[in-house]
């Protein structure tokens, strides 16, 4: 897993988990489609925003997989259904998707 994948995951998980901020997060809560509002990357002090200050975004966590999907919600759409290369240049640079396992720990 990269780098990047990690601060991705763990910013959706903290996100997802703040509303259980006082008990365990358990993988039970988990379950079901997220609204993901907000996205930043940190390291150390420095405090960035990949994808834009204004992410759009989901993840799904069913009993066995995990799905994320973000993207820019300031991207321009394209001018057509074919894209030209600087457009689809633009829209990779303009989301991220990642699927793999969970796993949850229970706090004692």
């Amino acid at each position: 897993m990269t780098k990047t994948a990690r601060a991705l995951i763990a910013v959706v998980l903290l996100v997802v988990s703040s509303s259980h901020a006082q008990q365990a997060t358990t993988k039970d809560q988990l379950l079901g489609t997220w609204k993901v509002v907000t996205l930043t990357a940190t390291s150390g002090e420095k405090v960035s925003h990949p994808l834009g200050e204004q992410v759009a975004g989901y993840v799904s966590f069913t009993p066995d997989r995990m799905w994320l999907l973000f993207v820019d919600a300031m991207r321009k759409a394209p001018a057509a259904a074919a894209l030209t290369d600087a457009e689809a240049v633009a829209m990779m640079k303009s989301h991220v998707a990642w699927t793999g396992p969970y796993s949850t720990a229970e706090q004692t």
